[in-house]
């Protein structure tokens, strides 16, 4: 009797994880060049994460002091740049810490999926290797609770043309 009420809340707990609503996030990393047209590249490589905002309150305020930093014209060039190198080494080790509700790498093309349970609001961070820019990150929020495609600007705002289609909030992390 016990092992079979065991068993059966065993079944139901796991029946209902695989029945909880999920969202798939579409994205693609993108670079934009400049001069016109617009020549719009994915961006392969691109380490990126699903967060639920809530859950994650430190990551969002480095997020947050780091663009406030960026848009601040009253520090010097020197202070800024050590400003925002600590800002960006203290978010990216806070994403690589932090629990997660998906994460994926971006393909040749720059697209990714990201599968995540339905959840109020999402943080998508993104890491990459670049030598040639110095701080190769981004972020942006958006709702969880459906469907939806995106574009992760990875060109610090050369990809603006693409922010109202993005359905979310575009921050880039960069100079």
């Amino acid at each position: 009797m016990i092992k079979s009420s065991v068993t059966l809340a065993v079944f139901l707990a796991a029946t209902a994880l695989a029945a909880a609503p999920t969202v798939t996030l579409t994205g693609k990393a993108q670079s934009c060049h400049p001069g016109l047209p617009i020549r719009l590249v994915g961006v392969s490589g691109v380490e990126v994460s699903a967060f639920r905002v809530n859950r994650v309150p430190s990551l969002m305020a480095y997020l947050n002091a780091f663009d406030s930093t960026a848009g601040s014209s009253a520090l010097t060039t020197e202070a800024l740049m050590m400003r925002l190198d600590t800002l960006s080494t203290k978010a990216d080790s806070m994403a690589k810490r932090s629990k997660v509700l998906a994460r994926a790498v971006s393909d040749s093309l720059g697209n990714f999926n990201l599968r995540i349970p339905l959840t109020d609001s999402v943080l998508i961070y993104a890491a990459w290797d670049d030598e040639d820019d110095t701080f190769p990150q981004a972020h942006m929020t958006m709702s969880g609770r459906t469907s939806r495609a995106f574009v992760l600007d990875m060109d610090h705002g050369g990809c603006t043309p693409h922010r109202a289609a993005s359905g979310g909030v575009l921050a880039t992390i960069g100079l």
